[in-house]
């Protein structure tokens, strides 16, 4: 008799093996009835102490069944196995609630108040134009420019062929909008700043030139960035330091996929809306299939799916790490270093589960990917 050949199993232990794991149980995972999306983290991470917990596929649901009640189909399974069955990455439930279109946000402290001041309008009298002040465009209403959305985040050169050393800002493409599109700093009692016209967008990307490996069929990363082209009287004014104290930025930090060290990152942002705000790495590469995805199934299509990198949530209780206006934030390391990390671009009030509560969740892309994908360097 034949012996019975046993294939060696890996336990999956970083973000590129989770997420190989995940692409290759791309239907499996996307058929679970009430889905809110899938992320890579650690299992039952609380996201308030240090990283713990083995590494898995996260999967966000409205609730919980008993395993009884539900058909085999619908089941999660505790572990998931590559397509060659080589690799074994464990899961972890989380039950959330369904992300609501608005929130009260928790009421500033006094130094934010006056930091959040001073970063949405721009009077004249600063020496530069700090990141994390708001920038945006709108239509005029009474002689004033209304409408602006976002935020400063960084202030970049760019290396592409052609405009190279040309002087701009970093920012999400919904703020950006695009190419040609002007956008303006508000002033408080005089005529608001043309700060200058946006460049060049990146909405989303395939999976496979953002996530080197990972080639997941019909996949894209949410991008979300703008380069803005700046007019060159304001280029003196114009420096990657927030306007709070130790502000200086250090070198931009690199997401590493072949470890997990990213969960559990603390950071930081400041941003028009909430100012200064403090949290955690929950979770990498969050995902959700498209908006289209009740059609493309009516007609038998397997739909997209959408995923960004970085998942934060806010370090303490009640608090807000973002909100509506805080688009293009800046995201630094808040380990003394002040090392770039991320670009902000969106985030729901959710309550993910963990005995945390409702929070506000943020999600970021991955800068220095950003970097290289649109070819800027910080200035």
């Amino acid at each position: 008799m034949a012996k019975k050949t046993t294939t060696t199993r890996k336990q999956a232990t970083t973000l590129r093996e989770l997420a190989r794991v995940r692409a290759d149980n791309r239907e499996k995972l996307n058929a679970i009835v009430g889905n809110q999306g899938t992320a890579l983290g650690r299992k039952n991470y609380d996201g308030q102490g240090g990283p713990t917990g083995a590494p898995c596929i996260i999967v966000y649901i409205p609730h919980k069944m008993h395993r009884k009640l539900l058909s085999k189909r619908m089941r999660i399974p505790r572990k998931l196995r590559s397509a060659d069955g080589t690799l074994e990455a464990r899961t972890d439930v989380v039950v959330t609630t369904s992300p609501v279109t608005a929130k009260d946000i928790p009421p500033l402290d006094e130094a934010n108040q006056e930091l959040v001041a001073k970063l949405q309008w721009f009077d004249g009298t600063l020496d530069h134009i700090p990141v994390g002040a708001q920038v945006g465009f709108g239509e005029w209403e009474e002689d004033e420019i209304e409408g602006f959305v976002g935020t400063i985040g960084y202030v970049v050169r760019s290396t592409k062929k052609g405009e190279e050393g040309m002087v701009g800002l970093l920012t999400n493409q919904h703020v950006g909008v695009r190419s040609g599109h002007s956008l303006y700093i508000p002033g408080y009692d005089q005529q608001s700043i043309r700060v200058g016209l946006t460049r060049r967008v990146m909405e989303y990307m395939p999976d496979d030139q953002w996530l080197e490996g990972i080639d997941e069929t019909y996949a894209f990363v949410h991008t979300d960035a703008a380069f803005v082209e700046v007019e060159e009287s304001l280029h003196e004014l114009l420096r990657n330091e927030w306007p709070v104290p130790d502000g200086s930025f250090g070198a931009p930090l690199p997401i590493e996929l072949d470890t997990m060290d990213v969960i559990g990152l603390k950071v930081k942002k400041v941003g028009r809306t909430t100012g200064l705000q403090r949290g955690t790495v929950v979770a990498f590469g969050y995902g959700v299939t498209g908006d289209s995805e009740h059609i493309d199934r009516a007609v038998g299509r397997e739909p997209a799916n959408f995923y960004t990198d970085l998942v934060i949530a806010p370090d303490q209780k009640g608090k807000s790490f973002s909100a509506s206006g805080d688009s293009g934030s800046a995201i630094l390391t808040d380990d003394g270093e002040n090392r770039p990390v991320g670009l902000l671009w969106g985030g729901w009030p959710e309550d993910i589960g963990r005995g945390r509560g409702v929070e506000d969740v943020t999600f970021a892309i991955g800068l220095s990917r950003v970097l290289k994908a649109m070819e800027l360097e910080l200035l």
